[in-house]
């Protein structure tokens, strides 16, 4: 996916962790809004959190991608969450005013 590095696990409690590392920009848009609505409609995970400590920027693209799964979760009634964010990015998403609906607490 670009500059961008994913990991993706299955817990034994039903959680999908996504772990994204590097760069979320226009550049990896398209494979990171298949890969989290694709996670969503076909794992249908119990929850997706979205691990974000290793990500060293995003764009509005990006984060437009982690807004079309949250949305494609919310559809489906399957609880997302942004976590473990590295401060460039809970900037970001405060700035957009995203924070609050994308962090959620556990």
């Amino acid at each position: 996916m670009g500059d961008a590095v994913v990991r993706q696990q299955f817990l034994d409690d039903g959680t999908a962790v996504i772990e994204l590392r590097g760069e979320l920009d226009l550049a990896i848009n398209d494979a990171l809004r298949v890969l989290l609505v694709e996670t969503v409609t076909k794992a249908a995970p119990a929850r997706i959190v979205i691990d974000m400590l290793h990500v060293s920027f995003v764009d509005s693209t990006g984060i437009g991608a982690l807004v079309a799964g949250f949305n494609a979760a919310e559809e489906a009634g399957i609880e997302y969450s942004v976590r473990s964010m590295a401060p460039f990015v809970e900037r970001q998403l405060r700035v957009v005013g995203l924070y609050d609906q994308l962090a959620r607490p556990e």
